[in-house]
Formats: C-alpha cells, sequence, structure tokens
C-alpha cells in the first residue's frame, strides 16, 4: 500500500495538513450502472460497520448512478467529500460528453477521490489524474497503460498515493474502504472492522462492541485492557473494583485513576456497559426468559436490568426482543 497522504503522523506539516484535509469521512459513491450499484451498497456496508463499532455516525455516505440525468446536470461532490467511482471489470467506463464535464469539476473538487475497476479511465479522460501509481485491472492494463504512459501500475489490489486511492475491483473495493478507515480511525479500528465484515479471520474471543470500543480508548494499557478482559469473563459473576484490582496486583485507587483518565468512565460504569451489551445480544439473538437472562448478564432481579437498560438503550427489553424478531414495524 502507499499511504503517502493517508499518514496523518508524518512530520511534514503541509503533509499532514493535507492528509487529514484528504480522509473525509463524507462519501459521494457514484456507480457506473446498475450492473456494479451492489459493489457500492458493499462499501457503504463498510461505513456502516464502521459507524457501529466506533459508537457514533462517523461517516455519512450518499449513493447515484452515473446513468441517472441528474449526475450530469450538476455536480454531485463538492469540496470536503471523498468521491468514490465504482465501476466493473469488463469494460471500460466511458462518459459521454456532459458527464465527463461534470465529472472533471467533481474530482478536482473532491478531498479524495477513489477509482474502482473500470472507474479508472474516467480522471484519464478528464485529464484530472492526481496520482502516479495506481491498482488496475489486469483487463485493463493495456488501456490505462496507452492513455498514461507513464503511470506505475501497483502489483496489488489497492493502493493509495497523494490524495488519491485505487482498487482493481468491486471486491478489492471493500479492502480499499477498510484501509481509508483504518487510516482515519487507527490500525485497531482498520483491524477489527476488517475481523468484523469477515475479510481477516476472526479472533478467538473476539468480544463485544463495547469491550471493543473500550479497550480502544485504552490505547493499549495493559492494565486497562486485563481489566476489560476480566470483566468479560465474569459478567455472571459480577466482581467487585477491589477483586479485579487484586487479580491484576494494583491497587483499587490506581484501577479507578485508570479508568477515569482513559475511559472516562468509573470501572463500575463500564462493567455495567459491557453487562448491558450481553443482554442486548441475548435478546435480539436467544429465547432465553428474562429471568435467565438477567442473571446470565450479572443483574440480580429483571427489575435492575431494566431499569439500566432503557437508559442507555431507550428502549425496553421487551421491545428490543420484539424488533430482533419481527422486525421495527411491529
Amino acid at each position: 500500500m502507499y499511504h503517502e497522504n493517508l499518514d496523518t503522523a508524518r512530520s511534514a506539516v503541509s503533509c499532514a495538513m493535507h492528509a487529514r484535509r484528504s480522509l473525509s469521512g463524507d462519501f459521494v459513491f457514484l456507480s457506473q450502472d446498475d450492473s456494479v450499484a451492489f459493489a457500492a451498497e458493499a462499501c457503504i456496508d463498510v461505513l456502516r460497520s464502521a459507524n457501529a463499532l466506533l459508537g457514533h455516525d462517523s461517516y455519512r455516505w450518499t449513493h447515484l448512478r452515473a446513468d441517472d440525468n441528474d449526475c450530469a446536470r450538476a455536480p454531485v461532490c463538492s469540496p470536503g467529500q471523498t468521491l468514490v467511482l465504482v465501476g466493473g471489470t469488463e469494460r471500460p467506463w466511458q462518459p459521454d460528453r456532459a458527464m465527463l464535464g461534470a465529472l472533471r469539476g467533481c474530482i478536482r473538487n473532491a478531498a479524495r477521490v477513489c477509482v474502482v475497476g473500470s472507474a479508472v479511465f474516467v480522471p484519464l479522460a478528464a485529464g484530472v489524474l492526481g496520482a502516479k501509481r495506481l491498482s488496475v485491472h489486469p483487463n485493463f492494463r493495456p488501456g490505462v497503460g496507452e492513455l498514461a504512459r507513464s503511470l506505475d501500475m501497483a502489483d496489488s489490489a489497492t493502493c493509495h498515493q497523494n490524495a488519491f486511492s485505487s482498487a482493481i475491483s468491486p471486491a478489492a473495493a471493500m479492502r480499499m474502504m477498510v484501509e481509508l478507515v483504518g487510516c482515519r480511525d487507527g490500525e485497531f479500528t482498520r483491524a477489527a472492522l476488517s475481523r468484523y465484515l469477515g475479510l481477516s479471520d476472526p479472533e478467538p474471543e473476539p468480544g463485544s462492541g463495547e469491550h471493543w470500543r473500550y479497550r480502544r480508548m485504552a490505547q493499549g494499557d495493559d492494565v486497562i485492557s486485563d481489566a476489560l478482559q476480566i470483566m468479560l469473563d465474569h459478567l455472571e459473576d459480577t466482581l467487585t473494583v477491589g477483586q479485579i484490582a487484586d487479580i491484576l496486583d494494583v491497587s483499587p485507587r490506581k484501577l479507578e485513576r485508570g479508568f477515569r483518565d482513559l475511559l472516562r468512565q468509573t470501572p463500575l460504569k463500564v462493567y455495567r456497559d459491557l453487562r448491558l451489551d450481553r443482554a442486548h445480544s441475548l435478546l435480539s439473538q436467544t429465547s432465553m426468559p428474562l429471568g435467565e437472562l438477567a442473571m446470565a448478564c450479572g443483574f440480580s432481579n429483571v427489575t435492575l436490568m431494566k431499569k439500566w437498560f432503557v437508559q442507555k438503550y431507550r428502549e425496553t427489553p421487551d421491545e428490543t426482543r420484539r424488533h430482533a424478531f419481527a422486525g421495527h414495524a411491529a
């Protein structure tokens, strides 16, 4: 991979500022036609999954089709947005003159441009290619080589250079998107998102969404990370802060201070969030009676679980189960 403008830790201030600008969380997907619209939706699913893991809407998106007449009349991408042109692997994307004119302005405006498959021909035809190195599908290498003789074609499925990203095919587009998320939100997030989407092998014990978020906030701190794992391993038989501190051979005060400084929560609040996350998962995936479910998640009774559940999720356990098994229309 070539992350020349994606590495926000680079020492050069100008490059770092450009990198932050190019890593926009607002995406505009433009599909060549209906036959590749699925690829754009798969990329959108990467962003939707990233939002779910992060716990907030860090990423936004719009999906348009190039054969929609509205796209040819007005630009589809504004400054501060990432433009993703999604093509296939069978035939080059050759926009007509009206569409090419609109896309030329969009490519120039975009904070970052991404091309997938045959979309590599669009910036070449528009004369606004912003990179010297691209990932190009084997089907298109002769044509691309003829149009841009000085272009260096990467031997990888994805490539990132300057404010330009490329993927050789719709399948590789998901990997490209995961890499962009990772460059914006960190390697820890990239690895977790890749496992979550099934793009890499899952860990033996992946943990819950809340567990992942708190581990991310712990920034690799051994004590806090170990404490989180102990909590996850003892959801049924809830331990006290003192017992967790004893297992870790640290003082309760040090443990509480670490949670406050890194997680901005007390150990008890974090423990409760992990238990509620488990309860939400069991409600959505099983028919376990509420009494048994509450005990399996470390709550002494159903009433107490309902109180904290409603406060966190803004709906009752019964509503969560009904939505899971019958949909929100129920």
